[in-house]
Order: C-alpha cells, then sequence, then structure tokens
C-alpha cells in the first residue's frame, strides 16, 4: 500500500461547531449560548429550524430573542438520553441545523438514576462508575464527536476537590488527616464530556461595589479550551456573539475535503483469558478433594502418618511434592485422585498400612473405573 492510499491531505471533513458552556446558576449560560448560536447560525448560512432540549424550563425566555434573529426554535422537554440520541438522528438527516441541549447535566443525572434503578444499588460505588462511564462514554460521548451537525449544550457547574497531603508531628508522632479542599471547578458531567467539543465555555457571575456603593453585576466567560487557538484562554466580560466569532470564523475557513479513515480492522487488543480462570478453578477443587481423603482417614502428623501420606502421593501422583502436584493440570489431578481413591477403598480393612500402600500397584486398576470417572 502506498502513503497516498493510506492517508489524505490535511482537510477537515465538514464546516460544523460543537461548542459547551458550563458554570454555576444565574451565571448565563443559557443567554451566552443563545447568543453564540444565533450568530455562527448566521455565519454558517443555516436555513433549517434549531431544535432546542429544554429541561432547565427557560425556552419561553428565549422566545422574543430567536425571533429578533428570524430563527425558527422547535423545543423538546425531557432528559431521556434516548431522546437526545434521536435528536442526533435529526441533525444527520438534515431536518434541523442546530441541536442545543440545555442541559445536558440533567440527562447525565437521570442517566445515573436509571443506572441504580436497574441494578437495585441505592448509592453509586467504585465498581459502578467503572461501568457507568464507559457505557456513558460509548452511548452519547462518541456519537457527539462523530455527529454531522452542529452542536451546543450546557452543563451545570459544581467543585472539584483534592486532599491534602496526610502530615505528621515529629515530636508527638500523630498523624494529622489532610482534609478536601476545593481545588477547581467544573461542569456537572460524565468523565471528560465537557471537553469533547471544540471550543469550552466557563461562565461566571460577577459582583463589585463601587466606591458610590452602588452594586455592580456581570457575567464573564472563561475560554477553558479553544481547538482553534485564536481566543484559548481569553476572559470575556459581559460575553456576545462577536467575541466568539473568530472560532467560528476560523472553522469556516478551513478547507474541506475527503478524510480517509480505518484501513485495517484487525484487533491487535489482548483478550482476557477466561479460560484460564475456568482451569484454575477446576485445579483447585481437584487439590480440594485430594486434601478431603486425606482428612478423611485421619492421616495426620505423625512421623508414621507423613511416611505413609508421602508414599501415597508418590504412588498415586509421581511425586511428594506438594507444590508439584497443585501445578498438574485438573485432569491429570482428577485421574491420580480416582487412584488415590482405589487404594483408599480397602484402606479400612489393611492391618500394616504401610506395607499395604508399598504392595498398591496403581497400573492394575481396571480401565473401566477411569471411563466410568470421564465419561468416555
Amino acid at each position: 500500500m502506498k502513503i497516498t492510499d493510506f492517508a489524505s491531505e490535511l482537510v477537515a471533513k465538514n464546516h460544523f461547531v460543537k461548542a459547551s458552556f458550563g458554570g454555576m446558576a444565574g451565571t448565563g449560560k443559557t443567554r451566552t449560548a443563545s447568543e453564540f448560536i444565533a450568530g455562527a447560525y448566521k455565519d454558517l448560512n443555516c436555513k433549517k429550524p434549531v431544535l432546542l432540549i429544554d429541561n432547565e424550563k427557560g425556552s419561553r425566555f428565549l422566545i422574543p430573542f430567536f425571533k429578533k434573529h428570524d430563527i425558527q426554535v422547535l423545543v423538546k422537554d425531557t432528559v431521556a438520553l434516548a431522546d437526545v440520541l434521536q435528536s442526533l438522528q435529526f441533525l444527520k438527516s438534515g431536518e434541523i441545523d442546530f441541536l442545543f441541549i440545555d442541559s445536558l447535566t440533567k440527562v447525565w443525572y437521570q442517566y445515573v438514576r436509571e443506572y441504580l434503578a436497574k441494578s437495585g444499588h441505592k448509592f453509586m460505588e467504585l465498581q459502578d462508575w467503572g461501568k457507568l462511564l464507559p457505557a456513558w462514554q460509548e452511548t452519547f460521548s462518541d456519537r457527539f464527536v462523530d455527529a454531522d451537525g452542529n452542536i451546543v449544550f450546557t452543563g451545570r457547574g459544581g467543585f472539584s476537590y483534592e486532599k491534602e497531603e496526610d502530615t505528621k508531628d515529629p515530636e508527638t508522632g500523630k498523624v494529622k488527616k489532610g482534609q478536601f479542599v476545593k481545588s477547581g471547578v467544573k461542569m456537572k458531567l460524565a468523565g471528560e464530556t465537557p471537553f469533547e467539543p471544540d471550543l469550552n465555555v466557563w461562565m461566571e457571575l460577577q459582583q463589585e461595589i463601587g466606591k458610590n456603593g452602588k452594586l455592580s453585576i456581570w457575567r464573564e466567560a472563561q475560554v477553558m479550551k479553544d481547538r482553534s487557538g485564536v481566543i484559548d484562554g481569553a476572559i470575556l466580560k459581559n460575553p456576545t456573539y462577536k467575541m466568539f466569532q473568530p472560532v467560528v470564523k476560523f472553522i469556516i475557513g478551513v478547507p474541506t475535503g475527503p478524510v480517509n479513515g480505518t484501513s485495517d480492522n484487525t484487533s491487535l487488543a489482548p483478550t482476557e483469558d477466561y479460560g484460564h480462570y475456568a482451569r484454575k478453578q477446576a485445579r483447585e477443587i481437584e487439590v480440594e478433594k485430594i486434601k478431603g481423603q486425606f482428612e478423611k482417614f485421619a492421616l495426620g502428623t505423625t512421623k508414621e502418618e507423613k511416611q505413609v501420606k508421602a508414599l501415597i502421593l508418590e504412588k498415586c501422583f509421581g511425586t511428594f511434592s506438594a507444590t508439584e502436584i497443585e501445578k498438574m493440570d485438573a485432569e491429570i489431578l482428577k485421574a491420580n485422585r480416582v487412584k488415590m481413591e482405589v487404594l483408599f477403598s480397602a484402606w479400612e480393612g489393611a492391618e500394616d498400612k504401610l506395607s499395604y500402600v508399598k504392595e498398591f500397584d496403581p497400573s492394575k486398576i481396571a480401565a473401566d473405573v477411569f471411563d466410568g470417572v470421564f465419561g468416555r
């Protein structure tokens, strides 16, 4: 294969815009996201409706705003992830030009509640997150990234915490446990979902009392991520679309064309050898049965009993090493255990048990005894 067949020129597949706006209550997430959508809608020459997934009950306040911009908006009040995925299909089919999810946090919360209801758990534990987060990534996040269309979502804000290091008093030796302290802010969503869009914005409400005693209030937008790099890290006061427009202009300006995808679907990921666990378990069961035989006939720890036990193992297993026996395959252990059971079948009637074991010959056991055990 030639490199020209394997890879294509560096171009974009499309000019779609994807952005997220997070923040605490009252920071202007919905309004700023609407400003962004209205401006991008015009710059991208969109004509189809905007679909608004509204579970924050704020869509009625946006009626005059979108009417002013002459943009048709369809609304759906839902927290169901299935409805959000259906919305992605409308985007793909071209029935809408923009999908606005306000907010995705409530959809995520509902997803967690559904998991708890299905699992019967009252609280999320570590193993639950280990199941839920990858499932969300596959069910929503991956589809969001691959979606053909313009998408904006909002998310409620929260604090991230870090644990301080434990400290030890050098005099008393007492250890003081470190406290959990606020280390930053984050959007209340699963894993890396807030940063899947090309543009990620954090909104904050600012207040200040001036020298005249009057209270001033304004909103600030912190650009947490901008893949274009044109406004990355910027702090925007009372943000308008014009402040975000350079990102959209950058996306519109990049060349588009076909991009070569996967050439070889061969899976190189390692596989879990579940057969190994089954074999290990079968081997452990056989070892326990063997030990049980000795316990059944009260072979203990006296010098003579140890001698008899070692001789039985050597006769039936070819070794008196417990480690070597435990490493044998389950089928071999099973066959040798049958020899031992035949030996023990006449054990109680033997007057001199040591001599009985010495004279025992496993090779003389009838073949049909093994056939009955192994189902042959």
